[in-house]
């Protein structure tokens, strides 16, 4: 049974919320139209592009800021 006051965020449990840390930026996405998505408004760092139509993550520019997982409205951007 999960209890939480156990975690050690070792993330392969599969019961909790963390997101594994990652050496390369994720994200694919196509769920937000490019004219509206919240990361491409508001990274900085121009890091966000857009690629055939899918929303994706130029890991050459990302700065690992996390700006743009906290404006995620589905969480799917890993940083």
């Amino acid at each position: 049974m999960y209890n939480l006051g156990n975690c050690t965020d070792c993330t392969t449990c599969g019961s909790c919320q963390q997101t594994p840390n990652v050496d390369t930026p994720i994200l694919f996405c196509m769920h937000c139209q490019p004219s509206d998505a919240p990361c491409l408004k508001i990274c900085k760092q121009n890091a966000i592009e857009i690629m055939g139509g899918a929303i994706t993550i130029n890991s050459k520019n990302c700065t690992r800021c996390r700006d743009c997982v906290k404006v995620c409205p589905i969480g799917i951007i890993k940083i």
